[in-house]
């Protein structure tokens, strides 16, 4: 049987998909608690428990798109193969941040940045700050390398490429299948060659 924890997490997740839904439709300004309230079919005052403000809101959200990479990685990733693990994680990674979810949030923080830079900071501390360490540790335990974040970092660097940047400025379309695929073995080639 459920637990009520179970329940408020489901609903939780269902709130902060309907805040994202509302991001990607009005942008962040256009953005309120109340605009999500209404789309979430909840209150205010729940919104306002559970999230604080706009900006914890945005938070959770962060944190939801962030725990996706967790969550869309297969359960034997920790133990997978080098070339392997590498594909996995950089078609995940890739998926993550060309998604609409991805770029909703970084098209928020990127237009606050010149008057409130809170966002960016959000953005930072709840996305890359968590899930690179997590991805260095695995590099770490898989290579013999001096710098695992250098490491992590690269290899992000070459799986995202120009993707993420077109994608924020609107000239492209999410990723095909094909296209994925094909990045992300050209940056598994290139990191091999620079750390094998």
């Amino acid at each position: 049987m459920p637990t009520e924890q179970t329940g408020n997490d489901t609903r939780r997740a269902e709130i902060l998909a309907c805040g994202l839904k509302v991001l990607i439709a009005k942008d962040w300004r256009g953005t309120s608690m109340i605009a999500v309230a209404r789309e979430a079919s909840a209150s205010k005052e729940t919104l306002y428990n559970w999230f604080g403000d706009k900006a914890g809101f945005f938070g959770a959200m962060i944190r939801e798109n962030a725990s996706a990479l967790d969550r869309a990685l297969p359960e034997d990733f920790g133990a997978m193969p080098l070339e392997d693990g590498l594909r996995a994680f950089g078609a995940e990674l890739l998926r993550l941040m060309t998604g609409e979810a991805s770029v909703a949030l970084n098209r928020a923080a990127i237009a606050e940045a010149g008057s409130d830079p809170v966002l960016g900071r959000i953005l930072v501390s709840e996305g890359k700050a968590k899930s690179l360490p997590k991805f260095a540790g695995w590099l770490a335990r898989h290579m013999a390398l001096d710098d695992p974040m250098g490491a992590a970092e690269k290899f992000v660097v070459l799986v995202k490429g120009e993707a993420q940047l077109e994608r924020l400025l609107g000239v492209t379309e999410p990723l095909p299948e094909a296209e994925i695929t094909a990045r992300v073995d050209r940056a598994v080639r290139d990191f091999l060659k620079l750390y094998a």
